[in-house]
């Protein structure tokens, strides 16, 4: 994973960065005048005045709904099971964008479990809530920029001591009409040692990226956290292979069995085949199976400190998606 500089928030200064950085980062982005665009689209993935006349360009608002399940597996040595499902929505407008996503999770063999207190579900459900500002820009015919900035609060029932910040940016260069590159930065702060905004910041490392995903034929982007491969055989239909590094971390409630007001960080990678529909130009659907691995589950005391780690075995899943622009 891209390395990242982390510093750990006191309990009261939380809130307070939190309000310096909401108030700096809307003014920055009202004194720039590009347009934003769609987060789906790689900033850079369509080199200046190459854009394909079967698509418009980046939307001004949008809406996505999307949700994935992964089925039942086991800790490692057979220590209980554990099977997971989200719902996730996604509002943006401009350059702005509003997000929220649910983890519900069902336990089996409790009492085999290694963490928690063997009778009870660890945690029922785990939250969170995001807010993220996305400029982009262009500074001359081959070079762009991209500045991106979230206030985010991962929870399972209490808000307080859960808030976390991050921005990052980079410059991306146009090769030619096929190859883009592109170089990004991170910085975050949060009230564990290890920030988890991988699933947040699509572009937050360095890119190589082939042809825009919606050219026909193949296209393809190598990066953090995200890469994929794939083919578009009309507007309307596109298949491609992905993969993805997806890491969260969540404060515990107050009188978790688990860790009272202490921190999960959840860490998977997934590879994924998808199917992408896209009937009209401001609607798609997306679905696709997945397979994760590499799982994992770190559990921090309430001042951040890591105390243990449990790994989980490999499970099959699914995702979908529906995606409106307007």
């Amino acid at each position: 994973m891209l390395s990242s500089t982390t510093t750990r928030l006191s309990p009261l200064s939380a809130p307070l960065a939190s309000s310096v950085f909401i108030a700096l980062f809307i003014t920055a982005t009202l004194i720039f005048a590009a347009p934003a665009q769609s987060q789906d689209v790689p900033p850079g993935a369509t080199p200046p005045g190459k854009a394909r006349p079967d698509f418009r360009g980046a939307p001004a608002a949008s809406l996505d709904l999307s949700g994935y399940h992964l089925f039942n597996s086991a800790f490692k040595g057979d220590q209980g099971k554990v099977s997971v499902t989200q719902a996730r929505a996604d509002a943006t407008w401009s350059r702005f964008s509003l997000g929220w996503h649910s983890n519900w999770y069902s336990w089996e063999d409790k009492s085999s479990l290694p963490l928690g207190s063997g009778q009870e579900a660890p945690w029922d459900s785990l939250h969170v809530l995001t807010f993220m500002v996305n400029q982009r820009g262009r500074l001359s015919q081959r070079w762009t920029y991209f500045v991106q900035g979230a206030i985010r609060s991962g929870f399972e029932k209490e808000l307080s001591r859960s808030v976390g910040v991050a921005a990052n940016g980079g410059l991306v260069y146009a090769w030619n009409e096929d190859w883009t590159v592109g170089l990004g930065g991170f910085v975050g702060v949060d009230p564990t040692t290890k920030f988890a905004f991988s699933s947040t910041f699509a572009m937050a490392g360095p890119f190589l990226q082939y042809r825009n995903p919606r050219a026909l034929g193949f296209s393809g982007r190598l990066g953090f956290p995200k890469s994929e491969l794939r083919y578009t055989a009309s507007p309307v239909w596109s298949t491609w292979l992905g993969f993805g590094i997806n890491s969260d971390t969540y404060r515990l409630a107050d009188d978790s069995a688990v860790m009272p007001r202490g921190y999960v960080r959840s860490r998977m990678y997934t590879t994924g085949l998808y199917l992408d529909v896209t009937p009209t130009p401001a609607l798609l659907l997306r679905l696709g199976p997945t397979y994760n691995f590499s799982r994992r589950l770190e559990i921090s005391d309430s001042g951040g400190d890591k105390l243990r780690s449990h790994d989980l075995d490999a499970t099959l899943g699914f995702e979908a998606k529906v995606s409106w622009s307007f």
